[in-house]
């Protein structure tokens, strides 16, 4: 264990030079004469886009070419409504409330069909080849790096891998040109509950968060995940009982793609809805009122089925204004057996504080994964 340790902290030394990833940039989808037989939005008349654009379209964009205003409009207003009210299992909630304490009402059947419909447009882009993006707390960085992590209680230590990409996901294309706090929102990552947290503190306004210090001083963090064809597979929707139902019951295209996933509580990201979205964050501005940043539209995919990473992964550092520096980049790396291992390697365009701040948190996973018997 002990040269494990020594070894993988001197790889992750190795300060290579790694460019940034650049974002594509897609062309607008203006409805111009030179698009003529391109083919047409049959919503908006602009030209349609190319499986290639559409990875680097917000996907409210992408929406407008396949959707009315006002088919849009109603699915804005599926937030917060119950996707689970005639599920009577008692190990499942119905009836759920909103964070303010109001009653979740049932979807309306308008709901549902604009629900069905965003899936089934967004979803042929969950494909191999596609570019995910998994948010993860500061906190799990340095167990990312290492390669391993602890799990589980303190009087029950579990150590794991971490070569995988696993939970819930999304396409790049759901943050792409938000900044950290935005994104925050975005994902629905507001929903926690203590004073300081990973992603947001307490603010002084009720039901309302604020971007966490944490964040603020050293960046939030995503694996830039190169999607496999098995990875694709796995990655599903995940919907309520009322809405998963209706979904396998009529669409044929997303048989198989979507799967019942009850979120229980009254802080959560509503997921069963297949969106993840802000429940209240504040601006990055401390005290500005009941200021909130504005709700993405996107889609949420779970991986039901823990996908490897895919070399030449990246770690990416998202800062508050929404530039991104990559910290690190999943290689294969030679080992002192002979042997070849893909594991993280830091860049060598990190700053000393970068340096020290990712160092320290490699070496407190490695300390945690010792103190475990890994």
């Amino acid at each position: 264990m002990k040269n494990s340790a020594l070894f993988r902290l001197l790889v992750l030394s190795l300060l290579l030079s790694l460019p940034a990833a650049a974002a594509y940039a897609a062309p607008p989808l203006e409805n111009t004469a030179a698009a003529a037989g391109a083919g047409h939005c049959p919503a908006s008349h602009a030209r349609l886009p190319s499986q290639e654009e559409r990875q680097a379209i917000p996907p409210l964009e992408l929406l407008h070419c396949f959707m009315t205003p006002a088919e849009i409009d109603t699915l804005r207003s599926s937030i917060g409504h119950d996707p689970q009210t005639t599920v009577t299992d008692p190990a499942f909630d119905s009836g759920e409330l909103n964070p303010d304490g109001s009653p979740r009402p049932p979807l309306s059947a308008a709901q549902i069909a604009a629900l069905t419909k965003m899936h089934s447009t967004l979803d042929p882009d969950m494909r191999a080849g596609a570019i995910l993006r998994k948010f993860v707390a500061n906190s799990d960085v340095g167990g990312i790096l290492f390669g391993r992590t602890v799990i589980g209680s303190a009087s029950a230590p579990q150590v794991v891998t971490t070569n995988t990409v696993r939970g819930f996901v999304g396409l790049e294309r759901n943050t792409l040109g938000l900044g950290a706090g935005a994104t925050v929102g975005a994902l629905g990552l507001d929903y926690e509950t203590t004073p300081t947290g990973q992603f947001t503190d307490q603010s002084d306004i009720p039901l309302h968060r604020e971007v966490a210090v944490e964040i603020l001083q050293h960046g939030l963090h995503s694996i830039r995940h190169i999607m496999s064809a098995q990875g694709a597979k796995d990655a599903k929707i995940p919907l309520g009982k009322d809405l998963n139902d209706s979904i396998q019951a009529s669409t044929p295209s997303l048989s198989g793609r979507s799967f019942e996933m009850d979120r229980q509580g009254q802080g959560n990201p509503y997921t069963a809805l297949g969106i993840s979205h802000n429940i209240g964050l504040l601006t990055l501005v401390n005290h500005d009122g009941d200021t909130t940043y504005p709700l993405h539209l996107n889609e949420e995919d779970v991986m039901t089925v823990p996908t490897p990473l895919s070399v030449n992964d990246t770690l990416v550092r998202r800062h508050a204004d929404g530039q991104e520096k990559v910290i690190a980049r999943y290689l294969p790396i030679p080992q002192p057996d002979g042997s070849t291992a893909n594991q993280w390697v830091l860049s060598r365009n990190l700053t000393h504080a970068e340096a020290l701040y990712y160092g320290g948190l490699v070496q407190q996973a490695a300390a945690k994964v010792k103190a475990a018997g890994g």
